[in-house]
């Protein structure tokens, strides 16, 4: 599934890309969902077992009087939990669309789930990835895979295109009408720029880590569980400026 030059060159101009066509078929979607609940009903209540709620308000993530009503969950590092998810860092036409955006040789940076529940699934505010991870250089891509259909109502992806090319914007603690939100960055955002990308299940999106973008809360009836996938050009280093040699080789050779 290599990307087209046209396709190519959209991304270059928006620091985002809708991928046509899907990169699952049923049965893989349907195996990915099985084996997706089947991990959050075990870490459902739990707390540092690697499951988050990135929605909670309060002073902390652990704190005992934290507000939790609102779930934005999330469970990083999915391959080293279930064998299907290891597998899917090596989906060929995955790394097709990564090689086509940062080259051949390509590393995992880490995968996350990320699961908006009906009716109470929370926020993410505007931000830009590569405000947490702080990666040099900054090219860094995510293919951002939807298992339910995701769109305005459920939580889709919102974007500020061409935003990746303006530098990394000031980030401050993410705040909510209830209070803090411990576990998220926030940035103010012209939202008049900015543009929804519905996915359909089995379909995804790919985006640049210096692109801005959010989803907004999940009061539909329908749940939004979706996959994400961060990807690396080998030699990418971290925030300590260490080459991170470690990480999973997913195609090419280390640099």
């Amino acid at each position: 599934m290599k990307l087209t030059q046209r396709e190519i060159q959209q991304f270059k101009n928006d620091g985002y890309l809708k991928i046509d066509g899907r990169v699952l078929d049923d049965e893989h979607l349907d195996v990915l969902r099985e084996h997706y609940d089947a991990l959050f009903t075990q870490k459902r209540g739990t707390i540092g077992e690697g499951l988050r709620n990135l929605a909670v308000v309060g002073e902390s993530e652990g704190d005992e009087d934290a507000d939790r009503e609102e779930e934005m969950l999330q469970i990083m590092e999915m391959w080293r939990h279930d064998e299907e998810y290891r597998k899917l860092l090596y989906h060929e036409p995955l790394l097709d669309i990564a090689e086509s955006l940062i080259g051949s040789d390509i590393q995992l940076f880490h995968d996350q789930a990320l699961y908006k529940p009906a009716f109470h699934g929370g926020e993410v505010h505007w931000h830009q990835d590569n405000a947490y991870w702080q990666c040099d250089p900054p090219n860094l891509v995510s293919i951002w895979i939807a298992l339910d259909n995701a769109d305005e109502e459920n939580g889709c992806m919102n974007v500020i295109p061409g935003s990746y090319i303006e530098g990394l914007a000031a980030h401050g603690r993410a705040k909510s009408e209830k209070g803090n939100l411990p576990a998220l960055l926030q940035v103010d955002a012209d939202v008049d720029r900015a543009v929804p990308v519905p996915v359909e299940a089995g379909s995804a999106m790919v985006h640049h880590c210096m692109t801005l973008h959010q989803t907004n809360p999940n009061r539909s009836s329908r749940d939004r569980r979706a996959m994400v996938i961060h990807y690396m050009p080998s030699g990418t280093r971290n925030g300590n400026g260490d080459v991170m040699k470690d990480n999973l080789l997913l195609r090419g050779k280390l640099s």
